[in-house]
């Protein structure tokens, strides 16, 4: 399950990032935006905290691959390419 955390981590450069100034990215269920400074953390799985939209759902800790993403304002999970506009 994700959880929303305070920690910042660096993403490693060698993950691919999203532009996401040509992209909206919203929660399919509520319309929430999450910004840059949002977290998801890898659970189950190595803990690892990061913005899951900027690695389109790869832990860069581990390299799992989150098919699905929860929002951080009404908890459900959608799929995680449904959040792209």
């Amino acid at each position: 399950m994700f959880r929303r955390v305070l920690a910042r981590r660096a993403t490693p450069k060698s993950v691919e990032k999203i532009d996401e100034t040509t992209r909206r990215i919203r929660c399919p269920k509520c319309g929430w935006e999450p910004g840059r400074g949002d977290r998801w953390v890898c659970a189950p799985g190595c803990g690892h905290s990061w913005n899951t939209f900027e690695t389109r759902g790869a832990c860069p800790g581990c390299d799992k691959h989150w098919t699905s993403t929860a929002c951080l304002r009404c908890h459900e999970w959608s799929p995680h390419i449904e959040w792209y506009e």
